[in-house]
């Protein structure tokens, strides 16, 4: 893996998938002396305070991580069980989307429950949750006019992932149903309920 600066206080580390990339995130975070780590498809993110810490210390603590055999930084993911509405009011995209694929919608949301998917990545707003595992020959296109407002806990659907809003924004992807679940919870420790490495299944409802 190589390290390099994006500024003086971040530095972006190459991995090569999402499961590595997650797993050395989280040793990462043991050392408990990053401001934050956030990882990525295929890379990650540390931002640190040149105040307390060195870029030299940063990028040296970094590279301890980094040779460590990748079992030594593997942790064991938290599996969740999201109950989800799928279609009507809470999944307007759902027949568009089964049209576009050519499959009847019952046999989709049977697909959709029966994969485990994994986090694997947080983005493009606070506690955006990518999730791997939808087939990838499933190509289903970003809405031609996003939503102004998308609530919280939409799930929506993009060329092979699953995604999950934990709190309500624009957004352009089809929804194609949602849950009740608590994916923020602004009162507690870790507000997001979802995070990166986690494991994910759905259950009609």
């Amino acid at each position: 893996m190589t390290a390099h600066f994006l500024g003086d206080d971040i530095i972006s580390i190459d991995a090569p998938d999402a499961t590595e990339a997650q797993s050395r995130a989280s040793a990462l975070r043991s050392l408990g002396v990053f401001r934050e780590v956030a990882p990525g498809l295929d890379s990650l993110a540390v931002s640190f305070d040149p105040l307390v810490l060195e870029g030299a210390e940063a990028l040296r603590l970094i590279d301890s991580v980094m040779k460590r055999p990748a079992t030594q930084a593997a942790v064991e993911p938290t599996a969740h069980i999201l109950r989800v509405r799928y279609g009507g009011a809470d999944g307007p995209d759902l027949e568009s989307v089964c049209a576009t694929l050519a499959v009847e919608q019952d046999a989709f949301i049977e697909s959709h429950c029966t994969t485990e998917h994994q986090v694997d990545m947080i983005g493009f707003t606070p506690g955006f949750a990518y999730l791997s595992g939808v087939p990838t020959d499933w190509p289903v296109p970003r809405l031609a006019s996003p939503r102004e407002r998308v609530d919280a806990g939409s799930v929506g659907v993009i060329a092979g992932y699953t995604g999950l809003y934990a709190m309500p924004g624009p957004g352009g992807w089809p929804i194609i149903g949602r849950t009740d679940a608590a994916l923020f919870d602004r009162y507690k420790d870790q507000p997001f309920l979802i995070q990166p490495g986690d494991r994910v299944r759905f259950e009609a409802v």
